[in-house]
């Protein structure tokens, strides 16, 4: 696959894009579901702020391993990987995507910034603002400072960061794309799409690098 030249051959494309992998997902979370359901009944008891999810990859092996070259050990190079990666992805979906204005990086925390030196999630975005020819916008700004979450359940999870971000100014009636580096359950992401539709976002199409393979909420499914 030509797009990954240099970082990715052809046979690890096919085995690290989830484009190219067997299953089914949640149209809305992105997290695999049974066949022949369109969301995980997570998403319709909780109806989550954004309307759609396109990841690149699963949070396991071996994609995970670039993933933390990114965050534990600052190769900024997987960053425009990544990028590239949900660039494809972004073309292999584009018939049911809306047209979207503007990508948003998740803010990144002060403490995450001072031990990496930057947002993994920003640069991200601005390397796929380029690919895709779309404005990279810093509209989300953190209301707050959070806590870590590895160790929390779902619920606990959205109890964490409700009021975490704001947008900071109007966005205009556009849909917005907003980049993470990983999804888990998906509050993060609710949280900021919260903000955005708030700000006059007409709605959030959530673009993340990788989503995280198992919920221990999410087993079961519903049409």
């Amino acid at each position: 696959m030509t797009a990954y030249a240099g970082d990715l051959c052809e046979g690890c494309a096919q085995d690290v894009l989830r484009v190219h992998q067997q299953g089914t997902w949640c149209q809305q979370c992105g997290v695999a579901i049974a066949l022949n359901f369109r969301r995980c009944a997570h998403c319709v008891r909780w109806n989550p702020a954004f309307s759609q999810t396109l990841t690149a990859m699963d949070y396991a092996y071996p994609g995970a391993m670039l993933v933390r070259g990114l965050k534990e050990h600052g190769r900024l190079a997987h960053a425009r990987l990544f990028a590239r990666m949900l660039a494809h992805t972004l073309t292999v979906h584009r018939d049911t995507l809306p047209p979207i204005g503007a990508l948003v990086p998740i803010p990144a925390s002060q403490a995450s910034l001072r031990r990496r030196g930057f947002n993994p999630a920003a640069e991200i975005a601005q390397s796929l603002s380029s690919h895709r020819a779309v404005p990279f916008k810093s509209w989300l700004v953190r209301a707050r400072e959070g806590h870590l979450q590895k160790a929390l359940d779902s619920d606990a999870r959205r109890h964490s960061v409700q009021g975490m971000y704001q947008c900071a100014g109007p966005v205009g009636s556009i849909w917005v794309g907003v980049v993470d580096d990983v999804m888990t359950s998906g509050s993060t992401m609710h949280e900021a799409a919260l903000a955005l539709t708030r700000a006059g976002a007409r709605g959030v199409v959530a673009l993340v690098a990788a989503r995280a393979v198992w919920q221990p909420d999410r087993s079961q499914t519903e049409m």
